[in-house]
């Protein structure tokens, strides 16, 4: 039997892997999102949805914390990636039981739809990670980059944005 030991210093992609991941972390920062779950009570006001959107956007911040330093194994990582994978699933799911003010339904929808998205390609790479294959987990990292997920999050958190919404700070 082979033993095999894995030394994160050693991979290629390590520091390329930190800065991908410390980049989605801040997107996702900045991506706080969702409702807590009003359960399809009636429309909410500007202000209570701000305040959904900021709540669970804290949640979210807490999950990918960690991944903001580059992890020491792909254990780590994969664990990591578990409870933001989590979180994102939640928020999706919270956003999709608000009813949020009239304007901003459309990005409500499509907000949750990209966390969705941005879900399972994250998915992907904890499983990636849990396999421990630093190629499919570069590949994946690379595959992010282009994630229709964060793109389709990051246009709704735009427009939500343009139309006076906080979404909650993002740290430098």
């Amino acid at each position: 039997m082979n033993q095999i030991r894995f030394y994160a210093s050693a991979l290629s992609l390590a520091r390329a892997r930190h800065r991908g991941l410390a980049t989605l972390a801040a997107v996702l920062l900045a991506l706080v999102v969702a409702g807590c779950g009003s359960g399809g009570g009636a429309q909410l006001s500007k202000a209570e949805y701000q305040k959904h959107l900021q709540t669970d956007g804290d949640e979210i911040t807490k999950a990918f914390k960690p991944l903001t330093q580059p992890p020491s194994s792909l254990d780590e990582l994969a664990s990591g990636l578990e409870a933001g994978v989590s979180k994102l699933n939640g928020a999706a799911e919270d956003l999709e039981g608000v009813k949020p003010p009239k304007n901003v339904k459309k990005d409500n929808s499509d907000l949750a739809a990209g966390l969705r998205e941005l879900a399972h390609e994250l998915d992907s790479l904890k499983k990636a990670a849990q396999k421990k294959d630093p190629q499919q987990v570069q590949k994946t990292l690379s595959d992010l980059r282009n994630s229709h997920g964060l793109i389709d999050a990051r246009q709704a958190t735009d427009d939500l944005k343009k139309k006076g919404y906080t979404l909650g700070t993002v740290p430098q």
